[in-house]
């Protein structure tokens, strides 16, 4: 799945996107998710924030906070090997 929508996009500053999550045809989850850039030293810092409506059945906030976590540290850890 990738987002449904792209609500903003600052080039060099912030990501803003809504997206939703299913099993099948049953929805779990609704979520607005930011991502904003700001340098840091010789690189840039992330900054994730993500609001969610976790349906019945769903997958809930600390398995979702899991999932990001591991994604945006692979993330940096594919970016670190490509200096």
């Amino acid at each position: 799945d990738g987002p449904d929508r792209i609500a903003d996009l600052a080039p060099d500053q912030r990501i803003v996107f809504a997206y939703t999550m299913a099993i099948g045809d049953r929805p779990i989850s609704a979520s607005l998710a930011t991502v904003e850039l700001a340098p840091e030293g010789g690189g840039t810092r992330i900054a994730f924030t993500e609001q969610g409506a976790f349906f019945e059945g769903s997958d809930g906030p600390d398995i979702r906070k899991g999932g990001w976590t591991a994604h945006l540290e692979a993330l940096g850890a594919e970016l670190l090997r490509s200096r």
